[in-house]
């Protein structure tokens, strides 16, 4: 499994990362896990980049994907949502990450970055 990162989107989430020391996931975002935001189950495929402190707990997200910019860890289970070949974009008209897969098309229209650090 093999995610394509292109240059624009590489650029993008190189801002939002800074200088930070965090821990880059791709998560799909079902309701599992501490670093969720879902309440209730959903039908809709959402997935999110998170940026997290090293000291954040993980522990889900037990497995990675190799990308342009290294190993980005995946909760194992959520492969099954993936296409073997995908790509991270930014889409120009609207400057939102956009996550494709070579089989399924768009697998997330918009896909959010978010930050977790320690005590927020």
């Amino acid at each position: 499994m093999y995610l394509k990162i292109t240059p624009e989107a590489q650029a993008k989430l190189r801002s939002k990362i800074g200088d930070a020391d965090v821990k880059v996931l791709l998560d799909f975002d079902d309701g599992v896990g501490a670093l969720s935001r879902v309440g209730t189950c959903t039908l809709a495929s959402v997935f999110r980049v998170l940026l997290v402190d090293p000291a954040v707990d993980s522990h889900d997200y037990d497995e990675s994907i190799d990308t342009d910019m290294g190993p980005i860890a995946i909760k194992g289970y959520s492969k099954m949502y993936m296409d073997e070949d995908m790509t991270l974009e930014l889409n120009e008209k609207t400057q939102m990450l956009r996550l494709k897969g070579a089989n399924s098309g768009e697998l997330t229209a918009a896909v959010n970055v978010e930050r977790f650090e320690v005590g927020v």
